[in-house]
């Protein structure tokens, strides 16, 4: 299993993960097609049918899909170390994102009305290197978020030697 590569003196500040809204709110709703299913669009007959095999086919895709979305929303991270923020993403394989604190050139927050309701928002981070702007979608609190990457931005820079006048 691949894991996530610090480097030397590099330490995890702090680990986010999508906003729960963004499991349960698909997950509800293929729920609630799959009670459709089953109690509305196709009445239960007595005998293997083409009906009853076809309920079990989008009965098992259904399930699927929830296992599916459940693991993509367990297994997509953001990291922000004491060096870089690194967005982690994945089942099976892995997308690993790294961008440097000190190449960091903007960030933006934005959240939607529902978003402001439960408390989650995209963070757009723009980057100085190869990757431009880097969106990370619906994380908790990303004005948090927001502060505690700036709040290492400037520790950073803090360490970095001053350049003197003349």
């Amino acid at each position: 299993m691949l894991k996530l590569k610090l480097l030397p003196n590099e330490k995890i500040i702090y680990r986010f993960k999508p906003h729960w809204l963004f499991l349960v709110g698909p997950i509800a709703g293929l729920l609630l097609v799959l009670l459709a299913q089953w109690s509305v669009l196709c009445p239960l007959q007595g005998g293997f049918t083409l009906i009853a095999f076809c309920r079990i086919f989008v009965t098992l895709a259904i399930l699927w899909v929830m296992i599916v979305l459940s693991l993509d929303w367990w297994f997509n991270r953001l990291y922000l170390t004491n060096y870089r923020v690194i967005k982690e993403r994945g089942i099976i394989g892995k997308s690993y994102t790294s961008l440097w604190l000190v190449k960091i050139q903007d960030l933006t927050c934005r959240l939607s009305v529902c978003g402001r309701l439960f408390g989650f928002g995209d963070l757009f981070i723009e980057s100085a290197g190869t990757y431009g702007q880097v969106p990370f979608k619906g994380f908790p609190e990303p004005q948090k978020i927001k502060g505690f990457i700036e709040e290492q931005i400037q520790r950073l820079l803090d360490k970095l030697p001053q350049n003197s006048p003349g």
